[in-house]
């Protein structure tokens, strides 16, 4: 479950391994983004647009994308439902869903983000604000801010 960068690769490197496994992907999206790019969009260094494609592009061959939300899942029966009201059976599942962002749990924020000097890099909307930002910052203080829960895209510090 999930056709992110983490399911799509785990599909592939399970495939690589045994290219006879019956792999589906499940995943409702037309669209896949490559989210640790919007960081660098946010910096100025990276085209926003180049982080979009189309998901079909980026399933592997041999697994098959069902194209549907996940609804429940039944892990005792191994199995899942989805929106459409489709069950599916399993006998091993990699569950990588991505996190969900909860902008409303700030108030306000929801309002503002994008505008008025509040930026955010885990937005494709909001990520090239961020730059926008920063170019246009003469004086007075920015705050950067940094979530103590786990984020969409991790900071790597190089030497």
């Amino acid at each position: 479950m999930g056709g992110g960068n983490a399911g799509i690769s785990a599909a592939a490197q399970l495939l690589n391994r045994n290219k006879g496994l019956d792999i589906c992907i499940i995943e409702p999206s037309d669209k896949h983004y490559y989210q640790p790019a919007w960081t660098l969009a946010g910096a100025g260094v990276f085209d926003i647009e180049k982080t979009q494609r189309n998901e079909a592009d980026f399933i592997p061959s041999s697994a098959t994308w069902i194209k549907q939300k996940v609804k429940l899942f039944f892990p005792e029966k191994n199995q899942v439902a989805l929106d459409n009201g489709e069950t599916i059976v399993y006998d091993y599942m990699i569950v990588v869903p991505g996190i969900q962002l909860n902008w409303s749990a700030v108030k306000g924020l929801q309002e503002s983000l994008g505008k008025h000097g509040v930026c955010s890099n885990y937005n494709y909307k909001t990520a090239p604000y961020t730059f926008e930002c920063i170019k246009n910052l003469k004086k007075g203080k920015a705050l950067f801010t940094n979530p103590h829960t786990p984020v969409k895209v991790a900071v790597h510090r190089t030497k």
